[in-house]
């Protein structure tokens, strides 16, 4: 087997969440209707993905946050897959926005990099961000004794 395109079946997590809830459905509908059932083992494994991505940043990921995140990072000439990483791991810390970006050092300046998290903040909003904010704020008013 011969790969034409290599980069062309790179999905994301959203991506790959939304497929298999939709397979879900789908295999749901058809056990209703009396068909054939899926192996066991295929079910466990889609199950832990399912688990898995359920907890992760792309369960409240919407097609419109995705297009909008796209086009905020267009000016930044990042390559598909850093692109990919951005959108599946969702950065919140610079620490990890480097790690994501290869040779983010010679490619970008550090004011970049805190533009780049305000974008993924307003982009890709999460429950876990206000947390987040509350518990930095406790810290910084917290009383010491």
């Amino acid at each position: 087997m011969e790969i034409i395109k290599a980069d062309s079946a790179m999905l994301s997590n959203y991506e790959v969440l939304a497929l298999l809830n939709d397979q879900k459905a789908q295999r749901q509908a058809n056990e209703v209707a009396g068909t054939r059932e899926v192996a066991e083992n295929l079910r466990t494994v889609e199950f832990e993905v399912q688990k898995y991505l359920g907890a992760s940043p792309c369960a409240t990921q919407s097609p419109e946050q995705i297009a909008a995140l796209k086009k905020a990072f267009a000016g930044y000439e990042l390559m598909k897959v850093e692109l990919l990483q951005i959108l599946n791991l969702r950065p919140k810390s610079a620490v990890e926005l480097i790690l994501v970006i290869e040779e983010f050092e010679e490619r970008f300046q550090l004011e970049d990099c805190e533009t780049m998290l305000e974008i993924i903040a307003k982009a890709l909003p999460r429950d876990d961000d206000e947390e987040m904010g509350e518990a930095e704020d406790e810290g910084e008013h917290g009383d010491v004794a």
